[in-house]
């Protein structure tokens, strides 16, 4: 039997996204979730898992590219504007880790904020006795050049899951329903991801960047099949998704002052409630039945801890 992991992520941007996620995790339908520490409604959150559903299995959603920075800009003025919030994206973030001339000083300032959102992570966890069991990223940030190494040696040394995003295609039908959207975006990020992890050892499979945003019952049904006809030895996957239930906030022009303007118009985007649905469908876990595919958790995986295959 194959186990799938629902993670959601982006836990403590808004209410509605702890909604959602809470809802989720009482229905059964999601198994665990990652904390943006940095987001404004991150500690509501942590007290609200504690009180209705303290089994979740939690990760740290460390971010360098949303929000505001846990340290002040005075410590990191290469990865935040003069108000603290995160000034780069994906793309900014992996040039800067590769430039000769600022790869030392991005690399030093990013190491100094990832130590301060683990430590907050570390606080709520012991705070509200959460199961801080995994470790991810924003935008998969952590797979980039110096952040890689430094993430996994973390997650060694704390016995967390680190999340590895090396995501199989999978048959042409599922890659040209998506390529359209994807290309060429999305296709760059997979090509940067693939490179970084190419000596990477995966023992959890990973769904998330191909449908990133747009988890609807089409693509769920090809990322089922997938799993199906996998040739791995993964017996656990993982497909990280984004659900939220509606709010005013995320639905007007004028984005909240902590959101970057991509990320506003993500929380605004359909798709938040489109993901939630498609988890509390019936068609949800009766494809899963149908498959022979049992939900987990990642309290069922050996610790991944990102180890590089010796050369």
């Amino acid at each position: 039997m194959k186990k799938l992991i629902i993670n959601a992520d982006d836990l403590g941007v808004s209410p509605g996204v702890n909604r959602a996620i809470l809802h989720g995790a009482a229905q059964g339908v999601i198994t665990a979730a990652s904390l943006m520490v940095n987001m404004p409604y991150a500690e509501e959150a942590a007290a609200q898992i504690a009180a209705t559903c303290p089994n979740l299995s939690l990760a740290l959603h460390f971010c360098l590219t949303g929000g505001p920075a846990i340290l002040p800009p005075t410590e990191i003025p290469a990865l935040v504007d003069a108000k603290g919030r995160f000034k780069l994206g994906f793309m900014g973030l992996w040039r800067g880790l590769t430039s000769k001339e600022t790869a030392a000083d991005f690399l030093a300032q990013a190491t100094a904020e990832l130590y301060a959102q683990l430590e907050r992570m570390e606080h709520f966890a012991t705070q509200y006795s959460l199961r801080f069991d995994h470790l991810d990223s924003h935008q998969h940030v952590h797979v980039l050049p110096g952040l890689l190494e430094l993430l996994a040696s973390e997650a060694e040394k704390r016995q967390l899951v680190l999340r590895i995003p090396r995501e199989p295609f999978g048959d042409c039908q599922r890659v040209m329903r998506r390529f359209a959207s994807w290309f060429p975006g999305g296709l760059a990020r997979k090509v940067i991801l693939d490179r970084h992890l190419r000596r990477v050892v995966q023992q959890v499979g990973y769904f998330g960047i191909l449908d990133t945003g747009q988890v609807g019952l089409a693509a769920f049904r090809e990322i089922v099949r997938v799993i199906r006809q996998d040739k791995s030895d993964h017996e656990i996957f993982e497909m990280n998704i984004h659900p939220a239930l509606n709010e005013p906030a995320m639905c007007v022009n004028d984005q909240p002052a902590y959101l970057s303007q991509a990320d506003a118009a993500f929380q605004r985007s359909p798709w938040r409630k489109k993901e939630y649905e498609l988890l509390t469908s019936p068609e949800f876990l009766t494809l899963l039945a149908e498959n022979d595919i049992a939900l987990a958790t990642f309290a069922e995986v050996r610790k991944n801890r990102g180890r590089r295959i010796s050369e």
